[in-house]
């Protein structure tokens, strides 16, 4: 699959994971992942519509998923408590960081490989 798809693919699940915390919770602070989102899946957009501007837009991805996993760490790390019978004070804020962790971790990941990939590429 191609990163832009895969940018994409992140931004939206972000964003349903913010609408739908939101919308559990009533909180407007759930929706946090949804602005992150809306930003990752408008790079992958934009590097799917204009090719010349592909490095460019998915540095920019690969640089909010980086800012989304380091700031979900301290809920990530509560969830992982929480999953093993420590009570913490916000359950579902915990999980929520948990899942924005996971999906902007996967998007790093995936951008990495695609970054050395194409330098692999270039360099032969």
């Amino acid at each position: 699959m191609q990163i832009e798809k895969i940018a994409i693919l992140c931004g939206v699940l972000l964003i349903l994971t913010g609408v739908f915390a939101s919308w559990l919770s009533g909180q407007p602070t759930a929706l946090i992942p949804a602005p992150f989102g809306l930003l990752i899946g408008l790079s992958g957009l934009i590097a799917l519509k204009k090719p010349n501007l592909k490095k460019h837009a998915m540095h920019v991805s690969a640089a909010l998923a980086l800012i989304g996993v380091l700031l979900t760490i301290p809920g990530t790390i509560g969830g992982i408590q929480y999953i093993f019978g420590v009570e913490i004070e916000r359950p579902l804020a915990a999980a929520v960081q948990s899942v924005m962790f996971i999906i902007c971790l996967a998007l790093t990941y995936f951008s990495v490989r695609s970054f050395i990939q194409a330098r692999s590429e270039r360099l032969s």
